[in-house]
């Protein structure tokens, strides 16, 4: 299921954390799609990504590398992974810096999924995917949140209307 909610989370809230360095900083400024840890997981783990944030990682860079620039937000050698003993797909948490990038970034992880579907006819994972979309110009941003089943992920976004995204405002 699709929800979308307002949200005071930026890009430029986690720039502003004093856990990441000014390299990790600097290398996430210019990127079309930053990929997030998630904060705040469990005693003494402070921030690490969802289970299948490499190969998500990888498979992105290696299918549209060349069209967008996607970055890890992280410090080089603190990568932190979560182990969840499951079928389900966790997408890392993700911000774009404009709605036009919206279709792009349905598109890749659409084709993740569905990549990830194949050899697994049989299962009925459970797809996780968090999204945050930045309208600077107004200063706001959107918190889009999908867990549902794999077989229609596509389908929500389909639904959705990017032009019509920041008009409730």
């Amino acid at each position: 299921m699709l929800e979308i909610h307002e949200t005071s989370n930026t890009l430029k809230s986690y720039l502003e954390m004093d856990v990441f360095n000014e390299d990790t900083k600097e290398r996430v400024k210019g990127a079309d799609i930053v990929l997030l840890p998630n904060f705040g997981i469990k005693e003494g783990v402070d921030r690490a990504f969802q289970p299948d944030t490499v190969a998500f990682y990888k498979y992105s860079i290696a299918t549209k590398g060349s069209e967008a620039k996607i970055e890890l937000f992280e410090n080089k050698g603190e990568e932190k992974i979560l182990a969840l003993h499951s079928f389900d797909i966790w997408i890392p948490l993700m911000v774009i810096g404009s709605s036009v990038l919206l279709p792009f970034t349905i598109n890749l992880v659409s084709s993740f999924v569905f990549e990830k579907m194949k050899g697994r006819p049989n299962d009925e994972p459970t797809v996780h995917f968090n999204l945050l979309i930045e309208d600077k110009e107004k200063g706001k941003s959107k918190h889009l949140s999908y867990k549902g089943p794999a077989d229609g992920f596509s389908e929500s976004f389909e639904k959705l209307d990017v032009n019509k995204l920041w008009e409730d405002e």
